[in-house]
């Protein structure tokens, strides 16, 4: 089965991201995930993370703009014939040593070790010199996420967001996995192992969202047992080929042709 953008709609249930509080919670391995949301209604909401549409790059509503200092081209050529003369590896630990060397100046390396290798061959090259020592900036843009809580939080390395719930104490208490950080990869994974657990007895619901290129976020669909990425499962947690095969079998799966891009998801049963 194929979901298309098109089929993404506004219209949704509010109450499943209404009123969520993060969970300071932590779990000691899959299994404790089992034991300890048995009962607790737990559901997880995936976001796939489109590319802002490249239109926007200059609207103040969709990004913030930032410039930086680089420094002149000149510099960055005299990198770039060193790398090239000797290759990225043997590059590097030539370098490591002109800072003992030099006492860790960038500066009088440059002037010691690379001008004198590249200076002439730079400025042969480029008949412009005033643009070669030039100040050069760059402009940052920052994608602005206008997404409801909880799903605000967001990590922009990463191309979708898992978003686990559960009910405690009459409050609902939220996770979050995915692949940005070493930690959240690990939590991702302790967590959809837990949940591929728990589903073989009590069946945990899941929904599909899209945040789009025009910062929408639209409702795909939602399962009546759980239904999450394929991507990222057992990174910084490993188990055994058994024990990862066992916990997949008869779940479902999502699957999407790229990320930044998303033209189609697939929903598949392993």
């Amino acid at each position: 089965m194929f979901l298309y953008p098109t089929d993404f709609k506004t219209d949704f249930d509010k109450n499943l991201l209404e009123g969520v509080g993060w969970s300071m919670k932590s779990f000691t391995d899959h299994h404790d995930v089992a034991q300890q949301l048995k009962g607790k209604k737990p559901y997880t909401v995936t976001v796939i993370i489109d590319s802002l549409d490249w239109r926007f790059g200059n609207n103040k509503k969709y990004v913030i703009k930032s410039k930086h200092e680089l420094s002149p081209l000149y510099n960055e050529l005299l990198f770039k014939y060193f790398y090239d003369e000797f290759g990225t590896n043997p590059a590097n630990e030539v370098y490591a040593g002109w800072l003992k060397k030099y006492h860790n100046s960038d500066e009088t390396i440059k002037i010691k070790e690379m001008e004198p290798r590249y200076r002439r061959a730079i400025l042969k090259r480029f008949k412009n010199h005033d643009k070669l020592f030039a100040p050069r900036t760059n402009t940052d843009r920052e994608r602005i996420y206008n997404l409801p809580d909880p799903l605000n939080r967001i990590d922009w390395r990463n191309p979708y967001d898992n978003i686990f719930v559960w009910e405690e104490n009459g409050k609902k208490l939220a996770s979050r996995g995915g692949s940005g950080s070493s930690g959240g990869r690990e939590r991702n994974s302790i967590l959809i192992y837990g949940l591929l657990e728990l589903d073989k007895t009590d069946s945990v619901m899941s929904y599909l969202f899209l945040y789009n290129k025009h910062n929408e976020l639209l409702f795909g669909k939602s399962f009546p047992s759980l239904c999450i990425p394929r991507y990222d499962i057992g990174s910084n947690y490993p188990l055994s080929s058994k024990e990862d095969k066992k916990l997949r079998a008869g779940a479902t799966f999502l699957s999407w042709d790229g990320f930044g891009k998303m033209e189609k998801v697939e929903i598949f049963k392993k």
